[in-house]
């Protein structure tokens, strides 16, 4: 190691005057036949290493999301976790990790997101969030559950530090839960008893400005209630609503009757019409996980449509969401957080996942995750975000017992990823990230689309 260090030293400290470029980076990357791809990648982790303007320290803002357990009290039909094949998903991260070593990241933390797994069945989890919240309690804290285990005490500790809770509902009643999610009887009741109760506690307390988004994943199988869904929980007051196609039904898609297609053009169609409908009211996020061809028709057509007509298409969720706003729904959240001390969102953060950010880099809109997002799970794998794979470990960077996170921030991992996204290069992420779908000059509505069309034309 020593001597490829001092070769690439004297290489290095040679440049071309013309364009103040290592000439033998050239030379070796297109002409060295002898373990050429080896000589490449040495070359890169080198520039990289060397690159100040790659280099951030240990940053702010950060967002941490932590798979702080990878179990789960529910056994969903779609779950894209294989729990029963990773060993790894039943621990639970390092207390040493969560008490001591990300003590140094706290105060520049902005959101933790506990996530991949269901941490409010878990006793160790509840305590850790409590800890958070009295210990860090500018950190805004993000939870996504089932709802099963959302007791009084959970609704208690979320509604008093305005925490931001998405409950996975998946069905509109019993039968549809059983048929969709679960077979097991009681569950949703429990869900439904649960969810209702924290609007209560909210309701009591004046925040109710925190009240939860809701998901569902809907498929073949409930295609026809996708519509009674979002109705009843716009009822609750309910403003943000996120809808996934289950990935899992994707190949079987391919290969279906064109009565499955036409089902789900017909509710893409309908989630356009609402989405026009909603606009500056309530949050109606979807993903796609099927190649529906004409879907960009679809948009042009409902871009085309007179919203008198779509209104008179839908006249309870037209009288539902007339007094709705979502600009002082972030009024409110705002006064909110700032009367209690946390940290700021942004309009931006307040509607979309947290799990997503953006910053303005040589005058274009690109996905910042690689500067400030850290997702960490109980083996010790991280990634800057959830659409890309797991490529490095923290156990490669504890020093005398401790994680030394100026190196984890600054490893060529994230360094590569800092050069790529700042020229517009997301090779290796998901195609269908919205984070990296973007423009300067699009309005919001635009910016973010929460869709991930894969394939469409």
């Amino acid at each position: 190691m020593g001597n490829k260090n001092s070769f690439l030293e004297n290489i290095f400290s040679v440049k071309n005057s013309a364009n103040k470029k290592h000439k033998v980076v050239t030379v070796l990357g297109a002409k060295a036949k002898f373990k050429r791809n080896y000589l490449k990648d040495v070359i890169q982790n080198y520039q990289l290493m060397h690159d100040r303007s790659l280099y951030v320290g240990i940053p702010d803002n950060l967002t941490l999301q932590l798979s702080f357990n990878n179990d789960c009290n529910c056994k969903c039909k779609f779950c894209g976790e294989d729990i029963a094949k990773r060993k790894e998903d039943v621990a639970i991260i390092p207390e040493k990790w969560l008490y001591e070593d990300l003590k140094e990241l706290y105060p520049k933390t902005s959101n933790i997101v506990p996530t991949y797994g269901e941490i409010t069945f878990k006793k160790e989890g509840f305590d850790y969030i409590n800890w958070l919240n009295k210990n860090y309690p500018a950190i805004n804290i993000f939870i996504e559950s089932n709802g099963i285990a959302f007791n009084d005490k959970w609704a208690q500790v979320a509604s008093d530090n305005l925490m931001r809770i998405n409950f996975s509902v998946n069905a509109i009643n019993e039968d549809f839960f059983k048929k969709t999610v679960w077979e097991k009887d009681g569950v949703f009741t429990l869900v439904q008893n649960n969810i209702n109760h924290y609007l209560d506690v909210l309701k009591e307390k004046g925040r109710f400005a925190f009240k939860p988004s809701v998901s569902c994943v809907i498929n073949s199988g409930n295609y026809e209630t996708v519509e009674d869904f979002i109705t009843y929980w716009i009822s609750k007051g309910i403003q943000n609503i996120i809808l996934f196609f289950d990935h899992n039904e994707n190949e079987a898609f391919l290969v279906n009757k064109e009565k499955d297609k036409k089902e789900v053009e017909e509710v893409v169609l309908k989630l356009l019409e609402l989405e026009k409908l909603f606009e500056g009211k309530v949050d109606l996020g979807w993903r796609l996980f099927m190649p529906i061809n004409n879907v960009k028709e679809f948009e042009s057509r409902i871009n085309d449509m007179n919203i008198e007509d779509i209104k008179k298409k839908y006249p309870k969720l037209t009288e539902l969401i007339k007094d709705f706003s979502l600009d002082r729904l972030f009024e409110e959240k705002t006064k909110l957080r700032k009367e209690y001390g946390k940290k700021e969102y942004t309009y931006y953060d307040e509607i979309t996942n947290v799990t997503f950010h953006q910053r303005i880099t040589n005058g274009h809109t690109i996905c910042s995750n690689p500067w400030h997002h850290l997702r960490l799970r109980p083996n010790g794998n991280f990634a800057v975000c959830s659409w890309v794979p797991y490529l490095e470990n923290i156990h490669n960077y504890i020093e005398q017992g401790m994680i030394n996170w100026e190196k984890v921030f600054n490893c060529a991992y994230y360094r590569k990823l800092r050069k790529n996204f700042s020229n517009g290069c997301y090779a290796g992420c998901m195609p269908n990230c919205p984070a990296s779908q973007v423009t300067p000059e699009a309005k919001f509505n635009s910016l973010y689309k929460y869709k991930g069309i894969i394939d469409a034309k």
